[in-house]
């Protein structure tokens, strides 16, 4: 994007295209979660947190606290320094100034406490710039859910009462924090508390709660309403929603209710239609596809990196002003074969070690 002009109406085709990819996931993730929540209370009656906790930490917290390491302390005082910091802590555009001065070691505190989403936040409504690792922000949404769901889960006692409790509770907490940040706007005028919950409403848009209980809502479908299954989840409602699905990315329209939820429904009935056929797909089946399907996340994590090492080295043999044909294909090239290439090798040699101690 640094090579193409760009505006508010691009940046958000761009970010639509990535951004409800994300949401999805994080149904999936609820839908995976509460399964495994619910099967567990099922069989034993009770959950086992502390062996929860523990999982999800030698899955997430290693790679994760590595791409800190990397991304604050590694790449800013690289060869590349100078290059990396031009992205990072900067406006998007000229014309914004920052609002307040703040340290980058906040940043960094608040991302290692597993609050880099609130990070992102404040960077985000301070100048409209990205922080070192800002793709960290979904982790920590992940990890809050971790930390969370299987506490109330295990103190849950009807199904569908507790996941319309949880729906009621965001969107209050939601719409509260929206009515207080116009209230104390309005009657007091304090331009620091005016910042500091337009930062909390934000954050609490960005924690995509309603994204895990619509997961826990299709699992509640697949493991005791099979009525619905068979009566409304249909191939023509699969395709309808797949439709819709790829409509909504490409579109660029965003809005903070309604189409974020839809777009996680569509693609929690698009699942439970592939549960209910109980069909294999033989490409998914793949050695190929299911060794990906191990390093995604270090994918995820490496992928920004990636982006900015090819991005500067074309930069440097000026290869975007030869050709920017040239540029983007070997831009997008470079970058997957980079970003793989190190995903395998964190997989092989450094995540797999903590995956044995699970």
């Amino acid at each position: 994007m640094r090579h193409i002009q760009h505006d508010d109406k691009s940046i958000a085709m761009f970010h639509s295209v990535g951004f409800y990819p994300m949401l999805m996931f994080f149904a999936l993730s609820g839908f995976l979660i509460t399964y495994q929540l619910e099967v567990e209370k099922v069989k034993s009656s009770t959950i086992n947190v502390l062996h929860f906790y523990k999982n999800r930490a030698l899955r997430i917290l290693p790679l994760f606290y590595l791409s800190i390491f990397i991304y604050w302390v590694v790449l800013p005082y690289s060869p590349i320094a100078d290059y990396y910091n031009s992205v990072f802590f900067k406006p998007w555009f000229s014309n914004i100034e920052p609002l307040y001065d703040i340290p980058k070691w906040i940043f960094l505190i608040l991302s290692m406490v597993l609050l880099p989403h609130l990070a992102y936040m404040i960077s985000l409504m301070n100048d409209r710039s990205w922080m070192y690792g800002v793709q960290h922000w979904s982790v920590g949404v992940e990890e809050i859910f971790y930390i969370f769901w299987p506490l109330l889960w295990r103190k849950m006692t009807n199904f569908k009462h507790f996941i319309i409790k949880c729906f009621a509770a965001y969107y209050i907490v939601l719409f509260g924090s929206a009515l207080l940040h116009f209230g104390l706007k309005k009657l007091f005028h304090i331009e620091w508390l005016s910042h500091a919950t337009i930062v909390w409403v934000y954050f609490v848009i960005f924690s995509n709660a309603f994204c895990f209980f619509i997961g826990a809502i299709a699992i509640y479908i697949y493991l005791y309403r099979m009525d619905i299954m068979e009566k409304y989840i249909t191939g023509r409602l699969a395709f309808i929603s797949f439709v819709l699905i790829i409509i909504g990315m490409l579109s660029s329209f965003e809005f903070p209710i309604i189409i974020k939820e839809l777009m996680c429904t569509w693609y929690m009935i698009c699942i439970l239609y592939l549960l209910k056929t109980g069909k294999s797909y033989a490409i998914f089946e793949h050695p190929f596809i299911v060794y990906l399907g191990k390093i995604t996340y270090a994918v995820y994590l490496v992928h920004f990196a990636a982006i900015l090492v090819v991005m500067y080295i074309l930069e440097h043999f000026h290869i975007h002003e030869k050709s920017l044909w040239l540029f983007n294909v070997l831009q997008y090239g470079g970058t997957l074969l980079l970003t793989f290439s190190v995903s395998a090798f964190l997989y092989e040699f450094y995540e797999k070690k903590f995956l044995a101690m699970r």
